[in-house]
């Protein structure tokens, strides 16, 4: 029965991922998309791939590099030094819907920022955790500081972590 229990809590405890963010980022980041999604508003990736803005950090022929404005806080077990993302400026929802000069594109500046020490995540086209449709890939830099300790409660979002 102990071990059932055990089971249970590690199960819901794992539904954390490799990532997190502050509670406080946490509550900006989902009143943002809830004010996105009552504004039926379009895409955000393409509005940057089109008019720019603050977190633009730079481009190649066919993407963008942006800073993530709601960038996780910790990204396996370590504080987070910088989150930024690759994004193509052709609005696809797969990789596999790229050309392949934009796919060739893609994946040679994630390699460029993998040989910089980001880590890669990205979440297939039909992940119920995905937020933003339009494909993207982000490049986590942790500060390589393993936390001691975390506790993960999902709902009420708190974290604690030290």
């Amino acid at each position: 029965m102990r071990g059932e229990r055990t089971k249970r809590i590690a199960e819901r405890l794992s539904l954390a991922g490799p990532m997190t963010r502050h509670p406080r980022a946490e509550q900006r980041y989902r009143a943002h998309r809830q004010k996105s999604k009552t504004k039926n508003a379009a895409c955000s990736f393409c509005d940057i791939a089109m008019n720019g803005g603050p977190q633009y950090v730079g481009k190649s022929e066919h993407c963008l590099i942006i800073t993530n404005v709601f960038g996780y806080d910790i990204w396996d077990g370590c504080g987070v030094a910088e989150h930024m993302m690759i994004i193509p400026k052709r609005h696809v929802a797969s990789l596999d819907e790229l050309t392949s000069d934009e796919k060739l594109d893609y994946i040679t500046l994630a390699a460029k920022y993998e040989a910089d020490g980001y880590s890669l995540y990205a979440r297939s086209p039909g992940n119920a955790t995905k937020s933003v449709v339009h494909q993207h890939m982000h490049l986590i830099k942790t500060d390589n500081t393993r936390k001691k300790w975390m506790i993960y409660i999902r709902k009420p979002h708190i974290r604690l972590a030290r």
